[in-house]
């Protein structure tokens, strides 16, 4: 199974009431794929690119090796993603995502300093049983 997880970053615009400055509040998102959707993200998406993403959120739970558990939510990217135009962007220039991360290995190094581990491929556990 391909595996691509990555990080994207989304950024909202906000005026502060008190000095009307313009501020930027950027937010990561965690983001998977499989298969020849993580194959079309690993050939296609480079650092900077502006995306457009569609997916549902999945909060899985994990076990470390020393038997802690943990929780991870993250978009799953079931879609390709269609890059937007340059013209979508501040100022022209693109800002988005860091580039992904293909991989077939159970582990992967995060995308940020100072996240959590990644989870291991298999607590992705493809049951597709509803809890209602």
């Amino acid at each position: 199974m391909q595996v691509a997880s990555y990080s994207i970053a989304t950024t909202k615009s906000l005026k502060d009431k008190d000095t009307g400055e313009w501020k930027e509040n950027t937010e990561w998102h965690r983001c998977v794929s499989f298969n020849k959707t993580a194959e079309h993200i690993g050939m296609n998406v480079e650092p900077g690119d502006l995306l457009f993403l569609e997916g549902e959120l999945r909060t899985r739970k994990w076990q470390t090796q020393s038997g802690e558990d943990r929780y991870t939510t993250e978009i799953v990217v079931n879609d390709f993603p269609r890059k937007l135009p340059k013209y979508f962007s501040k100022n022209g220039s693109q800002q988005a995502a860091p580039a992904p991360q293909s991989q077939q290995q159970a582990h992967t190094s995060p995308s940020q300093p100072g996240h959590l581990e990644q989870p291991p491929v298999e607590a992705y556990g493809f049951d597709d049983d509803y809890p209602f």
